[in-house]
């Protein structure tokens, strides 16, 4: 009986690492288009990729292997300055599943690939990069 129950998870085990070369790798890149910083979580329901800050122009992309087939949703909070805050799906569900896929984020909304393929509308209205500080008030 030991020996039966030996070979049963020697033969899952197996199947789990030989199974490995045959998961798809995904890659997800978000490019902060606006001209102020943006914090940015993404997340699926096993991972929590932590908070990333991106200045403007700046880019953030993460990888992962198509684990659970069908089952695998990433999405992403984004907050900014003066109160912004959307929620998106960047894999799964309302999103594409491709392998390689880029986010674009802009004040006026979220793009798939190109400027010219909206995918959600939003407004964030925040003051001119240039007003934040002026180096002239600051004492000598």
């Amino acid at each position: 009986m030991k020996i039966r129950l030996l070979m049963f998870l020697l033969l899952l085990w197996s199947l789990e690492v030989f199974g490995r070369r045959y998961r798809k790798k995904n890659e997800v890149s978000l490019v902060n288009l606006c001209d102020a910083n943006l914090r940015l979580r993404c997340l699926s329901a096993r991972t929590d990729l932590k908070d990333r800050y991106l200045g403007p122009s700046k880019s953030y992309s993460f990888r992962f292997h198509d684990i659970d087939r069908g089952d695998m949703h990433f999405w992403c909070d984004a907050y900014g300055l003066f109160g912004f805050f959307e929620i998106f799906d960047v894999f799964g569900r309302l999103a594409p599943s491709r392998r390689n896929q880029t986010w674009l984020i802009k004040n006026d909304g979220l793009y798939y690939e190109n400027e010219a393929n909206r995918v959600r509308e939003w407004q964030w209205i925040y003051p001119p990069f240039d007003s934040y500080a002026d180096d002239s008030d600051w004492p000598a």
